[in-house]
C-alpha cells in the first residue's frame, strides 16, 4: 500500500482532500500532513468535514514564504536565505501539494485585477511557487477559474507554467481547462488546472482526463433536488418578478428556470441574483417524473407555479460532495450564506478524481 502525504492550501471547504477519497484506488491512500485556509468561516467547515488534530494548520501561507516587509512588485519574489529556511522548516515535507488559489482577482464574477488585486489575493500564486521551488513535491495541482488562462492575454499563466518547469530536476507541466459536466458533475463550471510532475518521476506526457458519463449523474441537477424543503427558500410574488425578469437599462438576459445542467454556482449565490445568473427550480419541475427512454425530466401538469432557489445541501451535492462530508458541514453551525459561499467557492471533487487519475501516483 502507497501512501501520498498532501498539503492542502487555499484549502476552503477541502474539495480536493474529498476528490482523493473518490479516486478510490485500493493500493493508494492519501495522509493530510498540512492545511491553509485563511478564511475563518471555510476553515471551520473544513474542521469540521476532516479530522485534522494530527494536521498543521499552516495559517497564512504568505507569512512564511515572504520576508519581513517583502511586498510583491510585479515579479517573482527575489531569492532570499530567510525565506528558504522558513519555508524549509516550518512548511512538512509532501508529494503532492494541492491549492485552490483565491479566484476572485481572475473570475467574470470578481474583480478581474489580477495580480493588481488590492487584497493581495492575485499575488499568491508566486508564493505556491516559492513553496513548490523549496519543497519540490513529486506532483502539484493547481486549480483557478478558467478566466486565469487568458488573463493579461495569457502571459501570467505562460509565465507561470515557465517558472515551474525550471525548478529542481525539473517538471513536465500541462495547463486544462475542464468543464465539470463532462466529469459526472451536473453543473457548466469551467476550471483551470495547472498540473506538475516531476520528470524523475516519470517519462509520461500528462495528457487531460477523457470526459465520463457516470450512472448516478444521469438525472441532472433533478436527481438532487428535494421534495421538501423549508419555506424560506421559496420565491414571494414580489421578488419573484425581479428573479424573473430579463434586467433593467442595457443589460438584458434571458431568465431561464428549470436548468437540467445547472449554471455555475457562485460564492455570491446567496444574494439571489436573477435567473439568468444563479440556478432557481419549479416544484412542477422538482415533482416531475425522470424518464429513462427520453432522457428527460416530466414536469407534473398540476405541479402550481411556486419557484424556489436551490438550497445550500443541494448546492454542496451539485459540486459533487459525498454525503457524509455535507452531514458534517450542516452541523458545523455556519449560516446559510456561509454554506452558499463556501460551496460556490469550492472545486468538484469528481473533477479533481480525475485530473488525479491521469497522474503517475502511484510510482
Amino acid at each position: 500500500m502507497k501512501k501520498l502525504r498532501v498539503l492542502d492550501l487555499c484549502a476552503g471547504i477541502g474539495g480536493f482532500r474529498a476528490g482523493c477519497d473518490l479516486l478510490n484506488w485500493p493500493d493508494l491512500t492519501f495522509e493530510v500532513v498540512g492545511f491553509a485556509e485563511i478564511d475563518k468561516y471555510p476553515k471551520i467547515g473544513y474542521k469540521s468535514m476532516y479530522d485534522t488534530k494530527d494536521e498543521l494548520d499552516l495559517g497564512d501561507i504568505k507569512l512564511l514564504t515572504r520576508a519581513d516587509g517583502e511586498k510583491f512588485e510585479g515579479g517573482f519574489l527575489k531569492k532570499n536565505e530567510s525565506r528558504s529556511k522558513r519555508i524549509k522548516q516550518n512548511i512538512p515535507d509532501h508529494d503532492i501539494l494541492f491549492a485552490g488559489f483565491p479566484c476572485q482577482p481572475f473570475s467574470l464574477m470578481g474583480s478581474k485585477l489580477g495580480v493588481d488585486d488590492m487584497l493581495g489575493r492575485g499575488e499568491l500564486v508566486f508564493d505556491l511557487v516559492e513553496i513548490v521551488r523549496e519543497k519540490q513535491p513529486n506532483f502539484f495541482v493547481l486549480e483557478n477559474v478558467k478566466k486565469f488562462y487568458t488573463h493579461n492575454n495569457g502571459r501570467l499563466c505562460h509565465l507561470i507554467k515557465k517558472e515551474l518547469k525550471t525548478i529542481g530536476p525539473g517538471y513536465e507541466v500541462s495547463t486544462w481547462v475542464l468543464n465539470a459536466k463532462n466529469f459526472s458533475v451536473p453543473q457548466v463550471r469551467n476550471r483551470l488546472f495547472i498540473v506538475g510532475c516531476k520528470k524523475t518521476m516519470s517519462d509520461v506526457r500528462l495528457e487531460p482526463p477523457i470526459a465520463i458519463d457516470v450512472e448516478p449523474y444521469e438525472q441532472g441537477v433533478h436527481g438532487f433536488l428535494e421534495q421538501t424543503v423549508d419555506e424560506k427558500y421559496y420565491l414571494s410574488e414580489r421578488i419573484k418578478k425581479t428573479i424573473l425578469s430579463e434586467g433593467t437599462g442595457g443589460w438584458k438576459a434571458n431568465p431561464e428556470i428549470n436548468k437540467f445542467i445547472a449554471r455555475p454556482l457562485t460564492k455570491t449565490m446567496h444574494k439571489m441574483h436573477r435567473a439568468s445568473q444563479d440556478n432557481y427550480y419549479s416544484d412542477s419541475f422538482i415533482k416531475g417524473k425522470w424518464d429513462k427512454k427520453k432522457e428527460q425530466v416530466i414536469e407534473i401538469e398540476d405541479g402550481g407555479n411556486r419557484i424556489r432557489r436551490i438550497t445550500p445541501y443541494e448546492a454542496l451535492k451539485i459540486q459533487g460532495f459525498p454525503e457524509k462530508l455535507i452531514s458534517k458541514l450542516l452541523e458545523s453551525g455556519l449560516s446559510d450564506s456561509r454554506l452558499y459561499m463556501a460551496a460556490g467557492n469550492a472545486v468538484p471533487p469528481p473533477l479533481v478524481a480525475a485530473v488525479l487519475g491521469t497522474l503517475p501516483l502511484k510510482q
